[in-house]
């Protein structure tokens, strides 16, 4: 699968921009609107998701009027994101990279739809940068089996004790943002040392769809 190369930022006047870090791709991104950090923390944070490109390079010469905001792979399948509500089909403002490319829209209500989880993996993203330096195979295993009963985050930290709690916190957290743990209560309620986690059993969602 060729994947495609994030286009330059072409910022404009009094434009705010976000700088960030993107565990899954192991580089800073830069990204130029609320939306698209919202889209992106999506993409991060949602284990079916292997890899993505913000501003992402179509195919061959075709330059669409306008271009998307991602590229994706989920599930093992391409995608290429939008941030707009989809267009009637007489509009024709916007065609596929190619005739087989899944090309999909994402409106403002559906980035709403999902806020609390979108803010709860906002604040939970930057502590996978802590870990970047870090061997923590052996523990996010080792904590993963400790949800196999359902506990909070003070939970764990109580249990592993002698460890550092902000390590301890973020093994949950890679946990999470692997697959291998999922949390009912990030869909729900802001994120905090009381919010459950469970082991992830096989073929249960762990993201908005």
């Amino acid at each position: 699968m060729l994947e495609p190369a994030a286009l330059p930022l072409q910022r404009l006047h009094g434009q705010t921009l976000h700088h960030l870090w993107a565990p899954k791709l192991g580089r800073t991104m830069v990204l130029n609107s609320r939306r698209q950090l919202r889209l992106w923390a999506m993409l991060e944070a949602h284990p079916g998701v292997t890899r993505y490109c913000e501003r992402p390079s179509w195919p061959g010469d075709l330059a669409p009027q306008s271009p998307p905001d991602f590229w994706a792979v989920r599930d093992c399948e391409p995608v290429w994101l939008v941030l707009a509500d989809e267009p009637s089909t007489s509009a024709g403002e916007l065609a596929s990279p190619a005739p087989s490319a899944d090309l999909r829209f994402v409106a403002a209500a559906e980035l709403d739809r999902h806020r609390v989880w979108i803010q709860n993996w906002l604040a939970l993203l930057p502590y996978l940068s802590m870990t970047t330096s870090l061997d923590t195979a052996s523990l996010r295993e080792t904590v993963a089996e400790f949800f196999d009963q359902e506990a909070s985050f003070e939970d764990a930290e109580r249990y592993f004790a002698h460890l550092d709690p902000v390590l301890v916190r973020a093994a949950v957290i890679v946990g999470l943002h692997a697959g291998l743990l999922v949390s009912t209560d990030l869909l729900v309620q802001p994120w905090g040392r009381q919010t459950r986690v469970a082991r992830c059993p096989w073929r249960t969602p762990h993201a908005p769809q």
